[in-house]
C-alpha cells in the first residue's frame, strides 16, 4: 500500500508544483491594445494547496483520496502589498461553501501560492450571512 500511497502522492505534487510554478505569457488575443490577455488563469482550483484538500497521513487516508473538493476560486480582490502582488480570493468547495484565501505572486501573472492558512474573518453583525466580493485597498496609516 506504501508504494501506491506514494506514487499517487507523487503524481498530486507534480502536478500542483507545475500549475504553480509555470510562466504566463500573453495569448496570440492580445490585440487591444489596452490590456493584455494570458494563456492560463492567474488562480485556479489547481493552485490551492494539497494540504487543505488532502488528508496527507497514509495511516487515516491509504488511498489517497480528496478529502475537501475544491469546485473554483473567483472574485478575487487584487493589491500590490509589500513588493508582491496578492489576491484575495474566494474559494468555493464542492459543496458550494465559500472561504477567503490569500494566494501572492512575485509579477502578478503567474507563480501564485496561497498562504499558509485561509483567511479568518471576524463576525462583524450576527445578522450578516455571507459576503463574496473582496475589494482591497491600502490606506495611508499602512492598514489594508
Amino acid at each position: 500500500m506504501k508504494a501506491a500511497f506514494a506514487e499517487r502522492f507523487n503524481k498530486l505534487e507534480k502536478y500542483h508544483l507545475e500549475i504553480i510554478r509555470r510562466k504566463n505569457k500573453p495569448a496570440d488575443l492580445s490585440i487591444s491594445g489596452v490590456f493584455d490577455r494570458y494563456q492560463f488563469p492567474v488562480l485556479t482550483k489547481d493552485h490551492v494547496p494539497l494540504l487543505w484538500r488532502y488528508d496527507l497521513n497514509e495511516n487515516s487516508n491509504p488511498f489517497l483520496m480528496e478529502r475537501f473538493g475544491i469546485n473554483t476560486v473567483l472574485n478575487a480582490g487584487a493589491i500590490k502589498w509589500k513588493n508582491k502582488y496578492v489576491l484575495m480570493a474566494r474559494v468555493e468547495g464542492v459543496d458550494r461553501k465559500s472561504f477567503f484565501a490569500i494566494a501572492e505572486s512575485p509579477n502578478g501573472t503567474d507563480q501564485f501560492t496561497f498562504w499558509e492558512r485561509p483567511v479568518t474573518v471576524p463576525v462583524l453583525d450576527q445578522e450578516e450571512t455571507n459576503f463574496y466580493d473582496v475589494r482591497l485597498t491600502t490606506h495611508e496609516d499602512g492598514w489594508v
